[in-house]
Formats: structure tokens, sequence, C-alpha cells
């Protein structure tokens, strides 16, 4: 099976504090909308998007800002969720592959960026 990803995505272990904004993109205002607030972890990136657990639940389709450091250097990025489900639930190799993390957050979250990363290689993480 090939890869049909756009980027290529690199792992990871990188904290974020995460603001999630429930309903549909179109019709949030982040400015005046009030974001449930939690934390995570990233565990993959990639320019176009990252893959990160957390305890926090949340819907596809919800905007999601996260931010998180790389290499010390401070950065937030915002995009829509795309999938997501409890670890526990989900038997793909995906879960599996996460399974010793779930300590951390029994979630996961993977996430379509609104803007890509500029320039991301694995240097950068």
């Amino acid at each position: 099976m090939s890869d049909k990803r756009k980027y290529p995505r690199y792992s990871c272990k990188i904290k974020a504090e995460i603001e999630i904004y429930e309903g549909t993109p179109e019709d949030i205002d982040v400015a005046q909308t009030v974001p449930v607030i939690g934390k995570g972890y990233i565990l993959d990136i990639s320019k176009g998007g990252f893959f990160l657990i957390s305890n926090e639940r949340v819907s596809v389709r919800s905007t999601i800002k996260a931010k998180y450091k790389m290499k010390k250097t401070a950065a937030t990025s915002a995009g829509k969720v795309v999938r997501t489900g409890l670890l526990a639930n989900n038997p793909s190799e995906l879960a599996s592959k996460f399974a010793e993390f779930s300590s951390r957050g029994d979630s996961y979250i993977a996430v379509e960026l609104d803007k890509p990363l500029d320039d991301l290689t694995e240097k950068d993480i």
C-alpha cells in the first residue's frame, strides 16, 4: 500500500496546549467563541497537519488551535479535526503504534492545518 500523503510525516513527542472550538468551521467566530482548553502530545507532524493524543473529546470538523514548541521555538497552528476516537476502541495499526502513550491521553485527534507549515523538516523537530 503506497502512502498518498501530500507531505512527509515526522514522529515526535511535543507537548501542546489546545483550544477546541465546537461547531462547523464556517460558523465559528474564533474571536468571540470561548474554546475548551486542554493539553495533549503531538506524536506525528507534517507540513499539512498533526496527530495528537489527549484526554479531550472533540468532534470531526471541530476547529482546533495548538500551541507548542519545536527546538525551543514557539509555534501556533490552527486547523480542523479530520479523525478522532478512543485509542482503546481502535483495533488499527494506528492505535497499537500509540498505545504506549495512553497514560498521556486516551483519545487520538488528527488535524488538517488551515495553512501548511513552511519548510518543515525533520531537523526542526
